[in-house]
């Protein structure tokens, strides 16, 4: 066998047995007991010194031919004959294609390899092999410490076809450095500057010219068979270093099985069997592996009781030496026909445990028999640990471009209609991946029934206009201050300019505000009088500046004070009415998964739908919409209830109210790609959305009184049915106290493309003990108090 050669180098090599002498001469000078030994190496010696002729530079193989018998006695002393059958050795000079004097097991390799086989070492490029050299340059002879002793690996067929893998050791021992007239003698600085540049071919090749240092000796190589390890090694960096499914490892899987197995044309095999089966395919797509347990139609496991507990129950590999033996047993019979209609004659399997439980199965089969068997089993205990770490990293890979793809296309999903999305984006991403064109389908749900509910701060337009007008008054009062103090002590007319058009604003304000006013106000003071107070605030009064400016916000430059209390007594109402929608919402989860999304506005408003095509694995039953409806009239209360016990402190007293629509049919919702939320799908359904609008500002017909009214409920009705329905609940609830007993029934007036609607009215009981509410047995109760 012949090793890569490289062109270029830094050494003038010379083939020499000096230090191999040197070493017998110690010996013989040194008194060890042994004087047939001594006598040997002095005769030994002197036949070296009398024939051989050390050429001056070695091209090729240097004189072994002439004098073999001699060169192999004097190589004895460093690698007995007696290891020969055992140990991988050779004589050759460090990273050059000389080498000699193999070892029996070396020869046999070689033979196996096919004789005149060039070995390769694996990854070692020109470049790395040139600054190799020099940095042993630099250890021997500069005493530097540059450590290189990065492993260095050849990859030998043996005479099944089977890849083998060695590690490559060289040792130096006879060998010896000395630089040439041309050599560079290296400062300090320049080691550093060497040190600090590795990637910089052209500076080593200038600090070490070709040839400029001589290397005089010769060197050893071993081979160390590390298959098992490599293989294993080879294996895991190529799952973590395979993009997805898009450099797929092919027959490389098989071939490193192979190796670790030392078995020629084994096949890997993956079945999956539960869990996230786009991070199993993705495995499989990976591995570019079909599945041997499946039958021919690829859509039913066949394997046997035995094996199932093997596998499934006990969590163990399961093996078959003779596929064909093994039909002769009824138990095993319908698991080994399909496997030898496959070719199988011998196989293992292995389950794949993740941290979520039992993914699929692992095949590893062969087409003769007795290839595979218990014995060799024992290597999988070393195998699956890596097959189950790319299989979590798989999924978890996977999960995080779906996640990629919703967040993307969708927005924030509900829990339960997520799942639709996550198969959607199961699918574009499979296909993506295969470079195909995926459209993405509409998401939709089909006849499901809506709920709608609200609760709102009364007047929370007219309040949050009296936190601006109170706002704008003070602002303009106090810079009608500060400019009034500056004109009793200065004559300035653009002072006097300003004071009184802000006095003129201040009467505006007072007496006739409207929303227009508010902008032309503001944007005269950012745009003239802030410059002044700001490039001449010594001019005002520092105490009175400052407390004008202590209510301004920065990041809007308006003033910002009875608003501010306004905003955060909202924001803090909204809060509390968001929580309890949230926290009720687990409950009535449980009960029926259904969709459910929330808006904030100066109160909060949710939409629910439920049917059968938002959760298709429960059967759908009518009982679970009268639960969500009872479930809704009951929240509304308690929303109620805690706005008038936590209100009472606030600085600006506000009254809320609440409303819900019902509606008399089921329709159908899509996800809008544009808008990132569900809409009504479809021109019919789209009344029900008129009708939400609408709603709120609805009076009751024949009347100036709005049905929303405050401390109490308004439900509205397309259909008396649905009256009907909810005046039960109604009755119920007034029955545990939690709404008063008086029940007012209106019609409400015509909306515009809307006429006939009806509604009911009930009062909250405020100071009903909310600890007493049971939210899960909410309809249980209902319906005994029906029925009992």
């Amino acid at each position: 066998m012949r090793l890569k050669a490289f062109e270029l180098t830094p050494f003038h090599i010379e083939f020499s047995f000096d230090k191999l002498k040197d070493e017998l001469k110690k010996f013989i000078a040194l008194d060890y007991g042994n004087p047939y030994k001594k006598a040997y190496y002095e005769d030994l010696l002197a036949r070296a010194d009398q024939q051989l002729i050390v050429e001056e530079e070695v091209v090729d193989t240097p004189m072994t031919d002439t004098y073999e018998s001699l060169v192999k006695e004097l190589f004895d002393v460093i690698f007995p004959s007696a290891l020969s059958d055992n140990e991988i050795k050779a004589v050759s000079m460090p990273f050059q294609n000389i080498m000699f004097n193999h070892t029996r097991r070396f020869k046999q390799i070689i033979l196996d390899a096919g004789g005149t086989y060039t070995g390769e070492i694996r990854n070692f490029n020109q470049n790395e092999y040139y600054i190799a050299c020099c940095c042993i340059i630099m250890n021997f002879y500069f005493n530097t410490n540059f450590d290189l002793s990065q492993p260095l690996f050849i990859d030998l067929p043996d005479k099944r076809g089977i890849t083998r893998y060695y590690r490559v050791l060289y040792n130096a021992d006879f060998v010896e450095l000395s630089p040439r007239e041309n050599a560079v003698m290296l400062t300090q600085k320049d080691i550093e500057l060497l040190q600090d540049n590795y990637d910089d071919f052209e500076l080593w090749q200038r600090y070490f010219p070709q040839k400029s240092w001589d290397l005089k000796g010769f060197g050893l190589l071993s081979l160390v068979d590390v298959t098992f390890e490599n293989a294993l090694s080879l294996l895991k960096e190529s799952f973590l270093k395979t993009e997805l499914q898009r450099k797929p490892l092919g027959d490389f899987v098989n071939q490193l099985f192979s190796s670790i197995f030392k078995l020629p044309n084994l096949k890997i095999g993956l079945t999956v069997l539960r869990g996230d089966t786009t991070a199993q395919a993705e495995l499989k797509n990976v591995m570019i592996v079909n599945s041997y347990l499946l039958n021919e139609e690829q859509s039913q496991i066949v394997i046997s009781a035995q094996a199932y507990r093997r596998l499934m129950v006990q969590k163990q590999y399961f093996s078959i030496s003779d596929v064909e033996a093994e039909i002769q047993h009824e138990e095993h019979r319908e698991m080994c026909e399909n496997l030898e209609k496959k070719g199988v004659r011998s196989c293992l399997f292995s389950p794949i445990i993740t941290s979520t439980g039992i993914e699929g199965i692992l095949e590893i089969v062969s087409s003769n028999p007795r290839d595979l068997h218990s014995v060799n089993a024992q290597k999988l205990n070393e195998l699956m640990p890596i097959i189950a770490e790319t299989m979590e990293r798989v999924r978890s890979d996977a999960l995080n471009h779906i996640e990629a793809i919703i967040q993307r296309e969708y927005t924030t999903i509900h829990p339960s209609v997520y799942w639709k999305f996550l198969e959607e984006a199961q699918k574009n991403y499979m296909d993506s991946v295969a470079d195909k064109n995926y459209i993405l389908t509409p998401i939709a749900f089909p006849d499901v029934f809506p709920l709608y509910g609200e609760i709102d701060i009364k007047g929370s337009s007219q309040l949050r206009n009296n936190a601006i007008q109170q706002d704008l008054m003070a602002q303009l009062k106090q810079l009608s201050d500060l400019l009034e103090d500056y004109a009793k002590s200065s004559d300035n007319i653009l002072m006097e300019k300003h004071r009184l058009k802000i006095q003129a604003y201040y009467k505006q304000v007072k007496n006739h505000f409207y929303s227009g006013l508010e902008q032309r106000i503001q944007s005269y003071i950012r745009e003239e009088i802030h410059p002044l107070l700001q490039k001449e605030s010594y001019l005002f009064n520092a105490e009175k500046l400052n407390a004008y400016f202590v209510h301004i916000d920065y990041e809007l430059d308006v003033y910002y004070r009875y608003r501010k209390v306004f905003d955060k007594q909202i924001g803090r109402i909204n809060k509390c009415y968001s929580d309890i929608l949230d926290k009720r919402q687990k409950q009535a989860q449980e009960v029926y998964p259904h969709y459910y999304e929330r808006f904030k506005t100066d109160g909060v408003e949710h939409n629910m739908y439920i049917g059968d095509s938002i959760c298709p694995d429960r059967a759908f039953d009518i009982t679970y919409l009268q639960n969500l409806r009872l479930w809704q009239l009951q929240v509304i209360a308690e929303q109620m209830c805690v706005h008038y016990r936590n209100n009472i402190q606030d600085k600006i007293p506000m009254d809320a109210t609440s409303l819900i629509l019902v509606y008399d049919a089921s329709l159908s919702i899509q996800f809008r790609m544009d808008e990132k939320r569900f809409d009504i799908d479809g021109s019919y359904n789209t009344r029900y959305e008129i009708i939400k609008k609408r709603l709120d500002k609805a009076m009751i017909q024949n009347s100036e009184e709005r049905i929303v009214q405050p401390k109490s409920i308004a439900i509205v009705f397309a259909s008396h049915a649905d009256r009907d329905e909810y005046m039960g609940y109604v009755k119920y609830l007034q029955h545990l106290g939690i709404l008063q007993s008086t029940i007012q029934a209106f019609d409400v007036e015509d909306l515009q493309g809307v006429s006939g609607l009806i509604g009911l009215r009930v009062l909250v009981n405020l100071d009903y003990n909310l600890e007493l509410l049971d939210y899960p047995q909410l309809m249980v109760n209902f319906l005994r108090n029906q029925y009992l």
